[in-house]
């Protein structure tokens, strides 16, 4: 006869995988496996958000899970994937295996999201990464359905997934960057102190990778930090769409900026956007143009944007994409490319409305030059004419979150937002060999502030003595935590027992992303079979046969 097992869990597959939440490290039996990823993958914030953990978090606990399923002395055996009993902790927890089971063994979202509907206590909402009160929401479907569309649309491919690059670029101090889609890189603002200056590492990194990767287009929304002149010298396109720290463009420039992307894109190459971190305004523009063309949600879209890249859309900017997404995604049917060049945009052509054509067309009398005029792309017939632009959310943001914060006085100029002293006024000060006059220090003090000053300012803008919190990034493997049972010879005092850091080890002979050992399977792979799904309170045991 089968053995019967009793779990206080939810279970995804029968008998084999759950999901549980407890106010103890569990121990292993006979029957059960249980493993915890809570201390060892956290969540890096920046100021009260908390999740959702990110596709190298993902990738981690895929190989963790399977590493664990796989084991010989597991084989009869039910996993429980656990968390403490914390709400924010229960949600990562929930999310994350419910994005394996999207990504890795292709259930479809409903399949995903039905043993997890209805509990209690239930999941609680994401929160963005501003420092604003939160009134924006995403749940866990959002994220669910944000990175089924993204695989669907062949945006994300997770046995692809290249772990030891994600993990590097998305460092501060290696270019602090992340690869959004195939046709997109979201990346912090690089920085010079002088044009002609030396460039640093993050810099050096930054331009390597782009004309490495095809990148034939850098889009610039904050004030200028470093010389375009490297990207242009390297064959990259640049242009400037600079606005203010916080807010969100006018329709206008979302015309302008699609445009120029699709451009590119039609040219076979790829467009980097930035602004201070390459967060708010940088998740604008590209999830606007995710909504256009892929037919995202703005809360979708905003969902499997943070899966990668933490922290991307804040404050009313994410009201922003809700209020015009469906502008956007008409947009597809009622606007088309400009058969004439934009200079605003480098030359490159912008969105522009059907009746702008036909009326462009209509007053050419002459044959001949109709017949060489550009054709439009995807040319659709639509009635009526397009509503007026709206304009941006009128709300004040107090602010974008920073992945770093600045450590010395010289770097306290491109600690705050885009008000300060542009790059050219900057450049030109540390050129210039004369000393500073009394009245010029005495500017600087209006301008900056004394050192007392700038100091009281500081400990009143943040809890942890700075307006800016460093997110931590690593490039090596942390420890996982699994339950000690039995089979392991190995444990400590407390019954846990701990694997060893390993640094990321991923390519190999057949082609397939590894990691210490392991590989994430392909869609033709079955790691574990899907033998049916049934929703189970938290809050009840319930008695499966194995």
């Amino acid at each position: 006869m089968a053995r019967k097992i009793a779990i206080e869990a939810i279970e995804f597959l029968r008998g084999r995988v759950y999901l549980g939440s407890y106010d103890h490290h569990p121990q292993n039996t006979e029957e059960l496996v249980f493993f915890t990823v809570e201390e060892t993958l956290p969540y890096n914030a920046f100021h009260l958000d908390f999740g959702p953990l990110h596709i190298g978090h993902l990738y981690r606990f895929a190989v963790t899970l399977h590493n664990i399923l796989n084991d010989s002395s597991n084989k009869n055996k039910a996993v429980v994937f656990y968390s403490s009993s914390g709400a924010k902790e229960r949600t990562n927890a929930a999310c994350l295996l419910c994005c394996y089971m999207v990504l890795v063994q292709n259930w479809s979202p409903h399949q995903v999201l039905q043993p997890i509907a209805q509990q209690e206590p239930p999941f609680c909402g994401f929160r963005d990464a501003g420092y604003s009160n939160a009134d924006f929401e995403l749940s866990i479907q959002d994220i669910v359905y944000g990175v089924w569309r993204a695989k669907e649309r062949g945006m994300l491919d997770i046995t692809s997934f290249n772990l030891e690059e994600y993990e590097q670029y998305e460092r501060v101090d290696q270019g602090d960057f992340n690869v959004v889609s195939k046709d997109f890189i979201a990346f912090a603002s690089p920085k010079q102190s002088r044009p002609g200056a030396p460039l640093n590492e993050p810099f050096k990194k930054v331009l390597d990778y782009f004309v490495k990767s095809n990148v034939q287009l850098v889009v610039r929304l904050n004030s200028h930090l470093y010389d375009k002149n490297e990207f242009e010298k390297r064959g990259i396109k640049h242009i400037d769409m600079i606005f203010d720290d916080g807010t969100c463009p006018t329709m206008e420039y979302v015309q302008k900026f699609i445009g120029a992307a699709e451009t590119v894109i039609q040219r076979g190459g790829k467009i980097a956007v930035h602004c201070k971190a390459g967060l708010g305004r940088t998740g604008c523009l590209i999830g606007a143009h995710l909504i256009y063309t892929h037919g995202f949600t703005a809360n979708e879209c905003i969902g499997y944007m943070r899966m990668i890249r933490p922290g991307m859309v804040v404050g009313p900017q994410q009201h922003w994409l809700y209020l015009h997404q469906n502008q956007f995604r008409d947009w597809r049917y009622s606007m088309v490319m400009d058969n004439q060049p934009d200079e605003a945009i480098g030359g490159l052509f912008s969105l522009v409305p059907y009746n702008v054509i036909e009326e462009r067309e209509a007053q050419m009398v002459d044959v001949e030059l109709r017949r060489h005029v550009m054709t439009p792309t995807r040319r659709r017939k639509v009635s009526g004419t397009l509503k007026s632009a709206h304009k941006a959310v009128p709300m004040e943001s107090p602010g974008q979150p920073r992945k770093y914060r600045s450590s010395t006085k010289e770097n306290q100029p491109y600690a705050n937002s885009d008000e300060e002293a542009t790059y050219e006024s900057i450049a030109h000060q540390l050129s210039s060999p004369k000393r500073k006059t009394n009245r010029q220090m005495e500017q600087d003090e209006i301008f900056y502030g004394t050192e007392a000053e700038m100091t009281e300012k500081t400990k009143k803008t943040s809890p942890q003595g700075s307006p800016y919190f460093r997110r931590v990034s690593t490039t090596t493997t942390t420890t996982t935590t699994i339950s000690s049972s039995p089979t392991h010879s190995a444990s400590n005092e407390s019954g846990m027992l701990s694997l060893p850091k390993q640094r990321a080890s991923l390519g190999s002979k057949d082609g397939k992303a590894r990691l210490n050992g392991s590989r994430i399977p392909s869609s033709t792979d079955k790691v574990i079979g899907n033998v049916g799904v049934r929703k189970v309170s938290a809050g009840k045991r319930i008695t499966s046969g194995v």
